[in-house]
């Protein structure tokens, strides 16, 4: 675990956290104190704020450090721990050449926690860390999450892996924020959720299916299954392609 003694407790904990499945992969976590987050944080781990943050808020500033020491560590076995990952149009990070990961942060259970992981190039990959979704606002979101077919289908398929409605929509948020994430390198542009759907749902699996041709490699039907785990407060979906 690397030592950050001049951290003023924003900072909890570094450590891997096993990617679901079998994949030889592991994601670097920072759990942090979003709470304890100065603008001296980001100077004191020897980082710069890009322009586009210069007036975000504290909570954001503070979800991007502790990403960007996530990649920083996921980014050292290969050499590339002194690496800038700046962040491109789409708000997505940009990685060294030769190179891809994911990155995604979210405050679970009262919380802060960042995963990230890298690997070579190879056909893609996307992550997403998600807090569960209450009833309430499931009914208020779920449109522009899911169609009607996929919302109808959410009840019986979600209880079926042990969550609820909500949960279950949460759960498919979150695969779909992975699967953006996994393949906007190979589209190059936004795509919207209501463009793919989900269509079968594990203990550990969700597969999603795309509706609509992003390109013409990834044409309407074109199917993903990403594997998820629940984590304290909410759930991981992760993509390797």
């Amino acid at each position: 675990m690397p030592a950050f003694p001049s951290d003023p407790g924003f900072i909890l904990h570094v450590d891997s956290l096993p990617l679901p499945g079998s994949r030889p992969l592991s994601l670097h976590r920072v759990c942090f104190n979003p709470a304890a987050f100065t603008p001296g944080c980001v100077e004191a781990h020897g980082m710069a704020l890009p322009a586009s943050l210069e007036r975000a808020a504290p909570k954001r500033l503070g979800e991007f450090l502790a990403g960007r020491l996530a990649a920083r560590e996921a980014l050292r076995p290969f050499g590339l721990a002194g690496s800038t990952v700046a962040i491109g149009a789409a708000r997505e990070p940009l990685w060294p050449a030769g190179m891809e990961g994911s990155i995604s942060h979210s405050v679970l259970a009262g919380q802060g926690l960042a995963l990230c992981g890298v690997r070579p190039t190879k056909g893609g990959m996307g992550l997403d860390l998600e807090a569960w979704l209450g009833p309430e606002q499931g009914s208020q979101l779920w449109p522009g999450i899911v169609d009607e077919d996929e919302w109808g289908r959410l009840a019986t398929g979600a209880r079926a892996v042990g969550l609820s409605r909500a949960e279950g929509l949460t759960l498919v948020f979150s695969a779909k924020e992975s699967l953006f994430k996994a393949l906007h390198p190979r589209v190059g542009r936004y795509f919207d959720f209501l463009d793919a759907r989900w269509l079968t749902m594990t203990a550990q699996t969700l597969t999603l299916e795309l509706k609509a041709p992003l390109t013409p490699t990834l044409p309407a039907g074109w199917r993903a299954t990403l594997h998820w785990q629940p984590l304290p407060g909410g759930v991981l979906t992760t993509l390797l392609l």
